[in-house]
């Protein structure tokens, strides 16, 4: 098989070692988990399908009572979620305020960047990067989508994904151009006015870890690439076991017909892999120091899929943990003792809630299709899709309920969490802290009660909440106020809790409900389009079950936190409702990132929209000069540099000087220059801050 497309059967196996490097005590990583729409209620429910509440679980001083990894995070807190302009926040604002501190706090659909000025917001993963950390996403979703995209990208808009891709591959606005210069059509090749400039926060960044979904769009629409059969650790093509075809990523969607795989291997030092098999085969002495090997993953055309679709239709995609499991090792490979950041996010979560999986069913009606609720009905034939696009004549399943979804979704997430913390747990690898998080809330997402086979409120649902009440034994005592020949309620089969037994898959456990008549989890939505309006109807009636019946919500989430330092994880606890800001400048500060953790320090006090490190431009607008003043803390390299409103640099000021601690004003000549909009940069030791002036 060709060396730039897999890893040959020589590899070693990830469990096995790259050359062994030096992690210290100023070694440093941060591990940010984000759960998409994660609230608390499907934690609760995994956490019980896991056996909460059962015999020897029914007191928090009872042996593995906290099961789930996530429960295990030492500190708690809830955080607000609302963006810029909404009460209800998208995952674009909702994870730029993780990405970049109060100043991500933006307009809906936005990643990391001002809605008002145009300009690009440095993010904490550029941050260390230009520091010298090693830095990686992993998502469960299309690796392009808005959360993932808020920490290793800026646009204006989170749909333009083959953008996003284009500036995770690209370091350099000349490695930018190539991109788009690539394309065999000319109308697509690079123009400014159009394509924009690689932002100036993702200059001289580069990911060493990028794993996921959404090969389509790092792969062309027109043009078949080589990358598109999905292989194992030799090379060898994947069998559908459905088909008996080769599996494959299928043929991208971009437009320009960049294949930008093929760029990313053989123009930036990437390595390619899109299976389980691949992934699980990587030879870590390949990515060691800064010039080793950068590590690109995409397992899925689209979104990976569902847990629960993963293990019984496509067992070649790898599972969250394991994603994340490669991601630190490659990362700490890559960093050769210095650490890294991580975000990892279960992107599935929020797609489960967005199409009121289980909660909402699609039912024939006098006047066409309409929604009605789903009492405990059995998951459509077709997967997690299926959700989607469920007409009243689509099938269902006889075993797969909306709950097994759910709660094998979040059990996915819960092991790789397990992940980070058996990595913090080691003392050998260094300082850690983990965040685990939520971008928002989706579809008032709830656990109504269990399956009652024997309906035993006669209401024909067969759902109950409450264990059966107690009762006498000798019915004519029945009215008798005497406590004797009690009968506790639903005593004799061990309490009213789910039943489940433990399945195993790919050597880890998953709950599934004990028999198809047995107590399992029934879950509900609160947004849903019997109460919000919302859903889809085409031109010819037809009501699908899908277009999103469910929206988000502006409830407060849930923050889990720890560290092996014991510094920093405790910060968000006793301090009452926080901020979704408030997480950013205790990763920064526990990575030593002190010129963007001034920056966030300066933002929080200085008027929405006003870069830190008091930059001031004067005068605005300018004639022929202008003043660039600012402060910095501590002697630090500092670099000038004024550039067009496309991003292209029309001069440099400053290249690259000692200054002192204090306050600094540098004059800029502007004459000659056209009239229009141009961006200042100051870049003090590698941390960006830039603002609009205008020339008249």
């Amino acid at each position: 098989m060709k060396a730039k497309l897999l890893l040959s059967t020589a590899l070693l196996a990830l469990a096995g070692a790259a050359p062994a490097l030096a992690q210290t005590a100023q070694t440093s990583n941060v591990i940010m988990y984000i759960g998409d729409g994660f609230g608390l209620a499907p934690k609760t429910a995994a956490r019980m399908a896991m056996g909460q509440g059962s015999t020897g679980k029914r007191f928090n001083t009872d042996a593995n009572f906290q099961v789930l990894a996530l429960d295990k995070l030492k500190y708690n807190a809830t955080v607000t979620t609302h963006s810029l302009n909404s009460w209800i926040t998208d995952s674009a604002p909702g994870a730029s305020v993780y990405a970049c501190g109060k100043r991500g706090k933006q307009d809906n659909e936005v990643i990391s960047l001002d809605p008002a000025t145009g300009q690009s917001i440095e993010t904490i993963l550029e941050a260390a990067k230009q520091q010298g950390f090693a830095v990686g996403i992993v998502s469960t979703a299309r690796i392009t989508h808005a959360t993932p995209a808020a920490f290793a990208s800026h646009i204006w808009y989170r749909d333009l994904e083959d953008y996003i891709a284009a500036q995770y591959i690209a370091a350099s606005q000349t490695q930018y151009e190539a991109i788009f210069n690539s394309s065999p059509t000319a109308s697509f090749r690079y123009t400014a006015a159009r394509d924009w400039a690689l932002p100036t926060p993702k200059v001289g960044v580069e990911l060493d870890v990028v794993l996921g979904g959404g090969s389509r769009h790092f792969l062309p629409r027109n043009v078949a690439s080589t990358y598109e059969i999905i292989r194992d650790a030799a090379g060898n093509p994947i069998t559908d076991p459905a088909t008996s075809a080769p599996a494959t990523l299928g043929r991208g969607r971009r437009a320009d017909d960049v294949d930008l795989v093929s760029y990313a291997v053989t123009q930036r030092g990437y390595n390619f892999v899109n299976s389980r098999d691949a992934l699980n085969g990587l030879n870590l002495s390949e990515y060691s120091g800064a010039n080793g090997k950068k590590l690109l993953g995409l397992f899925n055309a689209s979104h990976v899929n569902y847990e629960q679709d993963r293990q019984t239709s496509a067992p070649w995609e790898p599972s969250l943990a394991e994603m994340t499991q490669a991601a630190i090792r490659v990362l700490q490979a890559k960093s050769n003792g210095k650490g890294f950041f991580l975000i990892v996010e279960a992107g599935r979560i929020d797609h489960l809630e967005h199409a009121n999986t289980g909660g909402i069913s699609v039912v024939a009606g006098t006047n066409g299709n309409q929604y009605t609720v789903d009492s405990d009905k059995p998951a459509y034939v077709g997967g997690g899709e299926a959700n989607y696009t469920a007409t009243p004549s689509t099938a269902r399943t006889s075993n797969v309920y909306a709950s097994d979804y759910m709660i094998k979704e979040v059990m996915a997430f819960d092991y790789a969490v397990a992940e980070g913390r058996a990595f913090m747990n080691t003392a050998s690898n260094g300082r850690t802290l983990i965040f685990s998080t939520s971008d928002h809330e989706c579809g008032g997402f709830a656990v109504t009660g269990l399956h009652d086979e024997a309906d035993a409120q006669q209401n024909g649902t067969k759902i109950r909440t409450y264990s059966g009440q107690i009762t006498k034994s000798v019915a004519t005592e029945a009215g008798y106020a005497t406590p004797t020949n009690l009968v506790r309620g639903d005593g004799g089969a061990g309490g009213w809790f789910p039943s489940y037994v433990m399945t195993s898959f790919q050597g880890k456990d998953y709950p599934t409900p004990a028999s198809p008549t047995g107590r399992r989890i029934v879950v509900a939505y609160g947004s849903n389009p019997l109460t919000n309006g919302n859903g889809t109807r085409a031109s010819n009636g037809t009501t699908t079950q899908g277009g999103t019946p469910g929206n988000h919500t502006p409830q407060d989430i849930w923050v889990g936190a720890e560290d092996n330092t014991n510094s920093h994880a405790a910060r968000i606890s006793g301090q009452g409702l926080l901020d979704n800001t408030a997480l950013t400048g205790i990763m920064a500060n526990f990575l030593g990132l002190s010129t963007f953790e001034q920056l966030l320090l300066s933002a929080r006090a200085e008027t929405p929209g006003t870069p830190g490190l008091g930059l001031q431009l004067s005068p605005v607008p300018f004639k022929d000069q202008f003043t660039v003043s600012f402060a910095v803390a501590a002697p630090s390299n500092v670099s000038v540099e004024l550039f067009n409103e496309l991003g292209q640099k029309v001069r440099t000021v400053v290249a690259e000087q000692n200054f002192r601690s204090g306050s600094h004003s540098v004059p800029v000549n502007g004459a000659g220059l056209p009239g229009g909009v141009y961006i200042a940069k100051v870049a003090v030791n590698g941390q960006v801050v830039s603002q609009k002036t205008i020339k008249l």
